[in-house]
């Protein structure tokens, strides 16, 4: 048999294995639901409970005061709808390294606890459901996240008492939750899990609905058909978090909620939230009652009761399941394309490159390979993507200059990837309308051989680290071989689709403005990482145009003009784009700054320019920040420090001790040591050194510039006393910082396109 019909043969197996595995999916996917649930969930209760805590009690950081009457308000609700409710209270020791956003290493200690409320049934199979009732900050009310999620689960604890039922219920209310899944990774490492059949967890009711089942082990496929079609059923816009499924895994925390630990732990999982990138109110002040629906609550509540209700799951306690497959989402309908089969099609599909490369050595009868010709293909592929990815990002840096902004695209991110993709289509035409006159390899084939190569070479190595991730390359090159017998422009943008809709996920989404700052922060590794990922389009987008020359030439040299002119308007129409709006205001502080006894000052900054009209009302200068002293008036925090110094063997040990009188208890308090040499930390009041994970040393880790430092933090409740030993071989200083919620501040701003962050700050440095 020829090659040739051996690689068609195996195309047409690939497209079939796939057709297959998509068919029966699909058929599985769509299992008749049990029967039709009319929960009796009322959305008036539970948005009763809502402005209780967001209007009664108000924002509910870990360990605050506030979130200790959020807790007991649950519980009392708890109670009076007959539910067994037990406290659980943590302490846990949390070491977050240092990274692109944070520039030390911060350990802190957390303090909270998690209510745990059971309605034992007539089996002991358990279903457990979770939101967490902390918010993010001092400031952020926390209405949408998770008032709303801890509303809906009051109501439910109401409605799932009034009903028969045969499975225990199980309903977790966590704390900490903000601070990185602190309480349901506590919850998981403390409780017997071995009746749970599965969990829910509800954090952000709205609509259209995320399904999320991304966590460093995603949620199992059956779990995921049966949620999906009765979403389906129920006629509720879903999403599934499946691009998150591959951005997730192997990261530092793993999941976005508090479903993720019991991923951890093999329990079956998903969350229930808001799809899309979430609008300004996010984590802040402007989080507030008004931002929540009635009619989301009651679609949402009446879908988790029947959740409940219906899904059967066939394991019950931990057990194994395919972690590596990737669900595709049509409309209401959900593809599951498992693990085997995505070994198998990628198999396949190197086969077939193999085979077709092997013919393409045969054909041309090559004694020598012709390195000259492929590194001119591939240099010439290079500076094409460098100049497309530079030029791309032109009107976002023309604009940021003029605009003295450095995330310009704040509020429309869509809006400048759109310009961007525009901007870098028209440079490419208008390079490649004059390629044609330059001395260049008019060879085709040699232009698909290259991109090949290296989409092969990319694929293997993410094939032998994780299969999943390996497939929207796999995907890439199956398109690539299919465009050589078939060229075609469609099969050139179809191949990167995968990649792409990836980037699109993740711009919608919670995330894309720390993916924003890490590239801006480190360029030129980015700028490395897309000019390589743009090699293979370009290689391919070549072998296309050589392939119909004829057909393309004048449609390109026709093309030069328009695309320049496009190009322009685009760059220019940057400028009309603004960089906030209500939805998506202007981040500012308001700060109350005190440093040991000396007279305060309040100190107003943004990460951009404070609009001018800010700057005039407070007679200001112009820039980032602005201070206005505060005058006759003592600071929050008064602060005796002592130290007794002894030497051992050339080192320093300093018994270092302060004690920390305050009219009121802080929210934070924070103990930032640095040194030019390298030191470690002993401290039992602060941080209790049994609490260290994995008996972690306090070493002060080195910064860019060559100095050691280290951040200690804690929640409340606090000691009027710190004590710690330092042993170094320098001097070292030790900076006391304390943070105060800010409910009266002295100066208020009002502006439609600002949201003002109001804290109080002290800060005093010791050096020892």
């Amino acid at each position: 048999m020829k090659i040739s019909k051996v690689i068609l043969i195996t195309l047409m197996l690939v497209f079939g294995l796939v057709t297959i595995s998509w068919l029966v999916s699909s058929k599985s996917n769509t299992t008749p639901i049990l029967k039709a649930s009319i929960s009796g969930f009322s959305a008036e209760n539970a948005f009763e409970h809502v402005k209780y805590l967001v209007q009664k009690i108000g924002p509910r950081p870990a360990g605050s005061k506030a979130e200790v009457k959020a807790a007991q308000y649950i519980d009392y609700v708890l109670r009076q709808n007959g539910w067994k409710v037990r406290d659980q209270p943590f302490s846990k020791v949390v070491v977050r390294e240092a990274s692109v956003l944070q520039k030390e290493q911060q350990v802190e200690l957390i303090n909270s606890q998690n209510i745990i409320a059971e309605l034992p049934g007539t089996r002991p199979d358990t279903i457990i459901v979770g939101a967490h009732y902390d918010s993010a900050t001092v400031n952020a009310p926390g209405a949408v996240d998770n008032a709303s999620g801890v509303g809906v689960l009051l109501e439910l604890a109401r409605v799932l008492s009034q009903e028969p039922h045969e499975e225990t219920y199980q309903l977790v209310f966590f704390g900490a939750e903000e601070y990185g899944l602190v309480g349901s990774q506590f919850y998981t490492s403390q409780v017997d899990l071995s009746a749970v059949r599965w969990m829910l967890n509800l954090d952000m009711i709205g609509s259209p609905m995320e399904i999320d089942v991304a966590g460093k082990k995603s949620t199992p496929p059956e779990l995921i058909k049966q949620v999906t079609a009765l979403a389906g059923e129920s006629s509720i816009p879903f999403h599934l978090s499946r691009d998150f499924i591959l951005m997730t895994r192997e990261s530092a925390q793993g999941g976005v909620s508090d479903y993720s630990p019991f991923l951890d732990q093999n329990i079956p999982a998903l969350g229930l939230g808001i799809y899309g990138r979430p609008e300004g109110y996010f984590h802040r002040p402007e989080d507030r009652i008004d931002r929540v629906s009635l009619e989301e609550i009651q679609k949402i509540g009446d879908f988790a009761h029947r959740l409940l209700t219906n899904v059967k799951m066939s394991t019950i306690g931990p057990n194994e399941w395919d972690e590596l497959y990737l669900p595709f989402q049509l409309g209401k309908h959900v593809i599951i394309l498992p693990n085997y089969v995505i070994r198998i099609v990628t198999c396949l599909t190197f086969l077939v490159t193999v085979l077709m490369l092997i013919k393409f050595h045969k054909k041309r009868n090559l004694k020598k390979f012709e390195w000259k010709k492929v590194l001119g293909v591939l240099g010439i592929s290079l500076l094409l993507s460098l100049i497309v990815v530079i030029t791309s990002g032109i009107g976002e840096a023309v604009w940021g200059l003029i605009k003295e902004v450095q995330i310009l695209y704040y509020a429309h991110p869509l809006l400048f990837i759109v310009a961007r993709v525009g901007i870098a289509l028209g440079v490419f035409l208008i390079i490649t309308s004059w390629l044609y006159k330059l001395p260049l390899v008019r060879d085709s084939e040699l232009y698909w051989v290259t991109g090949a190569v290296l989409l092969l070479g990319i694929s293997l190595v993410l094939a032998l680290t994780r299969i999943d991730l390996a497939f929207p390359f796999i995907f890439w090159l199956l398109c690539l071989n299919i465009q050589f017998f078939f060229p075609n422009i469609v099969l050139v943008l179809i191949g990167p689709y995968f990649l792409i809709w990836m980037h699109y996920e993740l711009l919608n989404s919670q995330q894309w403005i720390s993916y924003y700052q890490a590239i801006h922060n480190y360029f030129l590794v980015f700028l490395g990482i897309y000019s390589i990922l743009m090699i293979p389009f370009f290689l391919a987008l070549l072998h296309v145009v050589i392939t119909k020359t004829y057909l393309l030439k004048k449609l390109l040299v026709l093309s030069r003009k328009p695309a320049l002119v496009v190009t322009a308007l685009l760059i220019l129409s940057l400028g009309l784009v603004p960089v906030y709006t209500r939805s998506y205001p202007q981040t500012v502080v308001v700060q109350e700054e005190w440093s040991g006894s000396s007279e305060g000052k309040v100190h107003i900054f943004s990460d951009e320019r404070l609009p001018r009209s800010v700057v005039k009302d407070l007679s200001g200068e112009d820039g980032k920040s602005l201070y206005i002293p505060i005058q006759n008036e003592k600071p929050p925090i008064n602060v005796e420090a002592s130290m007794a110094e002894t030497i051992n063997d050339g080192q320093r040990i300093l018994d270092v001790s302060f004690i920390l009188n305050y009219s009121r208890e802080p929210y934070l308090t924070r103990v930032r040591i640095e040194s030019e040499h390298p030191f470690e930390v002993q401290t039992d009041e602060f941080l209790p050194m049994a609490k260290l994970p994995r008996k972690l040393q306090l070493i002060g880790v080195q910064q860019s510039n060559q100095k050691y430092s280290i951040i200690l933090q804690r929640t409340p409740p606090h000691k009027n006393n710190i004590h710690m030993s330092i042993e170094t071989q320098g001097l070292v200083t030790c900076s006391i910082e304390a943070m105060f919620s800010d409910p009266s501040p002295r100066i208020q701003i009002q502006h439609d396109l600002l949201s003002i962050d109001y804290q109080i700050w002290f800060k005093e440095k010791y050096d020892f």
